[in-house]
């Protein structure tokens, strides 16, 4: 893989890592997507009430319309109270691991952004039993503010996200929060880099209109997947996401799944068959790295909802091995996200005939 590109990829992700946009708060890093977006789309790119990004590629006129999914929004917290001391109450947004929560350094989006950090006990003054993972009702975050200030700058309601400086680690891995689904987006980032005829004259438009979809609430109640797939009225879909891969302790197909080996192509019996044999056919055509997941009903992806809008999509779900799903520390290999942009461009190029010239 050409170096620029991958440490181009690694910048995109970080920059997304680091923005909040925890589920119903998305704005901030919806903004940052629809002006990326935008130096590479043919057509329309907005930013919905919702906070959903969409932007259009291909041909605009074209009967069919094929729709790319991944959810930008990320788990985190919601303040409830403020004490009259100025520490914080909080309530999950999403599948936090409370197990993680202890002691983490978090930002509070309130007027104005302030960093804190979630309470946690000395081990000098614990009996043991606070050795468990905390209830979402226990966990207090201090802001190092008088109650007044906190109460000024802070409301019931804001979201609280997890405040983690990306790493990158050896053989092209990184870690940070939020990606989960941060890579998908990265990933769709990269599609619409290659698919795009914008700033390229020798570049034919897909015969097809494209529509990318950054959607808001997949952590909470997919609103953006059901809402704009309604809108949009696909044909078919392809929704991005992250899944587990092999780590300590993860038994039967999950212990199949590597960082590094490519995207995961998903079988259930919701999901397309056929789109799933066409991509995977581009796969080995073009002698691409794909693994396999399966899944016996849901696939606790956006597709869930995409699959049902109106009369029925046909979609596909690829995902992007991770390790320690919803946690601070999740692990993912810019290689795979790489891929599987690639691998969509590709799928795309092959069936809906886009052509260099």
């Amino acid at each position: 893989m050409d170096y620029n590109t991958l440490k181009e990829l690694k910048n995109t992700l970080f920059e997304l890592c680091k923005l909040s946009g925890v589920s119903g708060d998305e704005n901030e890093v919806s903004n940052y997507c629809a002006d990326y977006l935008r130096k590479y789309a043919e057509g329309e790119v907005k930013v919905d009430e919702f906070n959903n990004v969409t932007a259009v590629f291909g041909n605009e006129n074209a009967e069919k319309t094929v729709l790319l999914d991944a959810h930008l929004d990320r788990i985190g917290f919601i303040v409830t109270d403020i004490d009259d001391k100025g520490f914080l109450s909080v309530d999950k947004v999403g599948g936090v691991d409370l197990r993680t929560a202890l002691d983490a350094s978090v930002t509070v989006n309130g007027k104005e952004k302030i960093n804190g950090v979630v309470c946690c006990m000395p081990p000098h003054l614990c009996d043991g039993n606070e050795d468990k993972a905390a209830k979402a009702s226990d966990i207090r975050i201090d802001l190092g503010l008088p109650a007044e200030k906190v109460k000024e700058l802070v409301s019931l309601g804001d979201s609280v996200s997890f405040n983690v400086i990306p790493k990158e680690l050896i053989n092209n891995r990184v870690t940070s929060s939020a990606l989960d689904n941060r890579a998908g987006v990265c990933a769709l980032l990269r599609t619409a880099e290659i698919i795009s005829s914008k700033n390229n004259p020798h570049k034919k438009p897909l015969s097809v209109k494209v529509v990318i979809l950054l959607s808001c609430g997949e952590e909470t109640y997919a609103v953006g997947a059901k809402t704009q797939s309604f809108d949009i009225e696909p044909d078919e879909a392809i929704c991005v996401d992250v899944s587990f891969a092999n780590q300590p302790g993860i038994s039967d197909q999950y212990s199949n799944i590597e960082l590094g080996k490519g995207p995961m192509l998903c079988v259930s019996p919701n999901l397309d068959k056929a789109m799933y044999n066409i991509i995977a056919s581009v796969a080995k055509k073009l002698e691409y790295d794909y693994q396999v997941e399966i899944a016996n009903g849901k696939t606790g992806t956006n597709a869930d909802s995409i699959v049902v809008s109106k009369s029925g999509v046909k979609t596909a779900v690829i995902s992007v091995p991770q390790k320690n799903m919803h946690t601070q520390a999740e692990i993912v290999d810019l290689n795979d996200i790489n891929e599987t942009g690639k691998l969509i461009a590709a799928y795309l190029r092959e069936i809906y005939g886009y052509k260099e010239v």
